[in-house]
């Protein structure tokens, strides 16, 4: 099963997720899509983070 991480909300430079094997992680900005909102579904595949549509 994959990981998904949805963004609740934006710190300083990173986004602050909570996964779905209930984990708290900060995403880097850098690191996930440019357009993310807070909400959005990412996935981890191919050493990127991608929006889950």
């Amino acid at each position: 099963m994959d990981i998904l991480y949805r963004i609740e909300r934006f710190e300083e430079d990173y986004a602050v997720c909570n996964a779905t094997d209930d984990r708290t992680v900060n995403i880097p900005f850098e690191d996930i899509p440019v357009d993310s909102v807070a909400g959005d579904q990412l996935k981890y595949v191919d050493g990127t983070y991608r929006k889950v549509e």
